[in-house]
């Protein structure tokens, strides 16, 4: 009995496994026009200003209907859309639509079937808190999920939420005006006219005061902020409290004889006298105490001198401490503006020759940053061209505003002078070029998620942009932030350089 049952499950097995290969057999058959049956990957995106919109769907063609994702990217974060509806098109009607609903940040999955068309149009309409849109992204393929002309081998795949995570941003290369350029070296310098010296105005001893630090080289002031305190001597051939004393005693016999005048106990002559004396000595302590000093101003602190700063600055130079006696004349303090500064750039003579006007600059420091300024925020100060002891080299002389603070006083620069001539040339921010030592590197752009690692040739660079020579075509995106990490992404990825891009 036990082996009869045995014999009957083993028999049912069979037959099930005949009729399930029997079944796709048929399956195979019925669709013997379109051999390939697996679902395959289709991508369709959209760029417009600041909006992406990436599609990734997979074509299954037993099922005749696509399952995907949307993403939607505002200035390359997730954007979160009010609501929307996805659809496929034929014939300018509506064959298919739904709703989209949110997973995650910016993520929007859907499913639609394929109506009469094997080649119909993808379109999704969304709103935001101020807009409507209305998109057609591209034509979904029911057969076809392969572009042709990519090739798979020289491309990664980077997930897009994983772009969002590492700020991977994208653009359009194109056209920019790279100027002539001049090479040279440089080296920041003080700007004399937001440059001084401070000395001491009398003598006397350096004093803590109310202040617990006196300022040091490379301290930041702002204007009226106290620089140091001064103990007068008490007699001294420069001491201040001789002249102070001289116009407090005035002062104090005018108050008197003003209220002995208005008593009529002295004459109007006497008056007068006091009041002239007065006046006198009140004119010379203030021209002592407001006269120009060459970046500090004086005030009377009683017992003390207070020098304070007239204008915002950086200590160059500090040759103060507390408790020095100090002499009138005694150089106290270098004060500079870092906000204007000159630079001084040497160059060849003959390249310096023929850049009659400069109308830019490109200042290159030693850590690699660069500062690119136009003619608004540079001036030619001195243009000289007789030779240096290489008897090879000029010196042209820049004013230029800093106002980043990104340049420091007696700091050597490479500079890059621009002309007034220029080209129209393909360009890419230089953050997009990724240097691997024997070629450069751009990363392209071919769909919402599909990057393309490729060799080119690059020219000159101003402005943050470099010229692109070879190896790019206008229009093409580029990625161009996040390129060191695709570089680490797609190391094994070869680069063949007789590609016709």
């Amino acid at each position: 009995m036990t082996l009869g049952r045995t014999i009957l499950s083993i028999s049912l097995i069979l037959s099930f496994i005949i009729i399930v290969f029997t079944a796709c057999s048929e399956e195979q058959s019925t669709h013997s026009d379109h051999p390939d049956h697996s679902v395959h990957n289709q991508r369709l995106t959209y760029w417009e200003d600041d909006f992406e919109i990436f599609a990734l769907f997979g074509v299954d063609e037993n099922s005749e209907r696509i399952d995907g994702e949307l993403f939607f990217s505002r200035n390359h974060q997730p954007l979160d859309i009010r609501d929307g509806e996805v659809r496929f098109m034929e014939n300018g009607s509506i064959s298919r639509q739904k709703d989209l609903n949110s997973t995650r940040d910016g993520v929007y999955p859907f499913e639609l079937t394929f109506g009469n068309s094997d080649e119909p149009e993808f379109a999704v309409t969304f709103r935001t808190e101020r807009n409507t849109y209305d998109i057609i992204l591209g034509s979904v393929n029911r057969y076809d999920g392969v572009d042709a002309d990519l090739n798979e081998d020289e491309v990664v795949v980077l997930e897009k939420p994983m772009q969002w995570r590492m700020s991977v941003t994208s653009d359009k290369a194109v056209y920019h005006t790279i100027p002539d350029m001049v090479h040279g070296t440089g080296t920041v310098i003080y700007n004399p006219g937001h440059y001084h010296e401070i000395y001491s105005p009398v003598d006397g001893y350096i004093d803590s005061g109310n202040i617990n630090v006196i300022p040091a080289s490379g301290t930041a002031i702002k204007s009226g902020e106290r620089l140091l305190t001064i103990s007068p001597l008490l007699s001294s051939e420069n001491s201040w409290t001789e002249l102070r004393l001289a116009y407090r005693q005035a002062s104090q016999a005018f108050e008197r004889a003003r209220h002995l005048f208005e008593n009529d106990a002295i004459s109007l002559r006497e008056y007068q006298e006091r009041e002239r004396e007065y006046e006198v000595r009140k004119a010379g302590y203030d021209q002592f105490l407001n006269r120009n000093r060459n970046g500090a101003n004086l005030d009377d602190g009683g017992n003390y001198l207070y020098l304070n700063a007239t204008h915002n600055g950086v200590i160059a130079e500090s040759f103060v401490a507390t408790g020095r006696e100090v002499k009138q004349g005694d150089h106290l303090f270098s004060i500079y503006d870092p906000a204007h500064l000159w630079l001084e750039v040497f160059a060849y003579r003959d390249e310096l020759g023929s850049l009659p006007e400069i109308t830019g600059a490109e200042i290159r420091t030693s850590r690699n940053e660069r500062i690119t300024l136009d003619r608004s925020h540079l001036a030619l100060v001195i243009r000289d061209l007789r030779s240096d002891a290489t008897g090879t080299r000029s010196k042209v002389t820049l004013s230029i505003e800093n106002h980043t603070d990104a340049l420091s006083l007696n700091q050597p620069v490479r500079v890059r002078l621009a002309g007034n001539d220029s080209e129209e040339v393909l360009a890419v921010p230089n953050e997009a070029v990724f240097d691997n030592e024997s070629y450069k590197v751009v990363f392209v752009m071919h769909s919402g998620d599909q990057f393309e690692r490729r060799m080119v040739q690059t020219g000159s660079s101003y402005g943050g942009m470099t010229a692109i020579l070879d190896g790019l075509e206008s229009g093409e995106r580029i990625v161009t932030k996040g390129v060191y990490s695709l570089h680490l992404m797609t190391g094994n990825v070869q680069i063949d350089d007789d590609h016709d891009h």
